[in-house]
């Protein structure tokens, strides 16, 4: 049988996910460049973007993606923001974050947290 969802269930699309590394909660987040390219456009000549993300919580968080100035490589990092966040949420190494598209495109991206968890011999990830 097929469930339709209902117009109050929002839609969301993974843009990426990526579990927390030492760097990532302790000096900035490595970003997907895959993920930068296809969704973020930097103008010409920029080398950073700040954008919004909502939580949870619904909070607002402001981020800036900073890339390098190599076109070829950029290895794009969260800078501004970003350990604010990782404070405030709590996060650990080995933590999941996922960031997701909502289906109205007006709407900031939002940001989903989940924690790995092992009970009784298997793991769960868990919404923080």
């Amino acid at each position: 049988m097929h469930m339709q969802s209902s117009e109050s269930e929002p839609v969301m699309k993974e843009l990426c996910s990526k579990i927390l590394t030492a760097t990532d909660v302790g000096v900035r987040f490595s970003f997907p460049t895959a993920t930068m390219r296809e969704h973020f456009k930097l103008l010409e000549g920029s080398q950073s973007l700040d954008f919004q993300v909502t939580d949870n919580y619904s909070k607002v968080w402001t981020f800036r993606l900073y890339t390098r100035k190599n076109d070829g490589h950029p290895k794009p990092v969260l800078t501004k923001g970003w350990l604010d966040f990782v404070k405030r949420m709590g996060l650990k190494v080995g933590d999941k974050v996922i960031f997701v598209l909502h289906g109205n495109h007006n709407d900031p991206l939002g940001i989903l947290v989940k924690r790995n968890l092992k009970l009784l011999g298997s793991e769960h990830w868990a919404d923080l």
